[in-house]
């Protein structure tokens, strides 16, 4: 399931399971590095921008879309029990909660060319695109509590939602 909705929406309340992939990002981009040819998909959209997500996917040559939530909003009132929600943190409230709690494991999701000039000490860095791909690496770290990040927030929250539906 991929939800398409900005990072912000997905936040408040998703299905449970799906990975975030906003729209009015890279969506084709990275949903070639989350998905794999032939992966049934569903979506999970703003009402009117289906259609767009279902073209830009089939572009990179995903076409089994299977199926999308007419009024994803309705459907998840209506199903609380297949809904979470996530959290987006602030530059200072990530120092705050670091501190806090005890095991905090930081996945830095920039590329290469961003973690050179540096990162937290004791991230540990996995670009976003290659992170399905390298997930099982980091299987020490699924009890632990996980924040991602990244440089602006889109790549973190396709990070987060791809490493909640992998179990961490």
């Amino acid at each position: 399931v991929i939800d398409t909705r900005d990072p912000s929406a997905f936040s408040g309340g998703h299905v449970a399971g799906s990975v975030n992939i906003a729209l009015d990002g890279r969506f084709a981009e990275y949903a070639g590095s989350v998905a794999r040819p032939g992966d049934e998909l569903v979506l999970v959209s703003e009402p009117g921008t289906e259609l767009e997500a279902r073209t830009r996917l089939a572009r990179i040559g995903f076409d089994t879309v299977v199926g999308y939530l007419a009024d994803p909003y309705g459907e998840m009132a209506s199903n609380p029990g297949v809904v979470e929600r996530s959290s987006r943190l602030t530059a200072e409230e990530f120092v705050a909660r670091r501190s806090e709690v005890s095991g905090l494991t930081v996945i830095d999701v920039r590329n290469p060319g961003e973690t050179e000039a540096g990162t937290l000490e004791g991230a540990i860095t996995v670009p976003v695109a290659r992170l399905r791909d390298e997930i099982h690496e980091l299987s020490d770290h699924k009890e632990s509590p996980v924040v991602a990040i990244c440089a602006g927030g889109y790549r973190s929250s396709i990070a987060a939602s791809l490493l909640r539906a992998n179990g961490f």
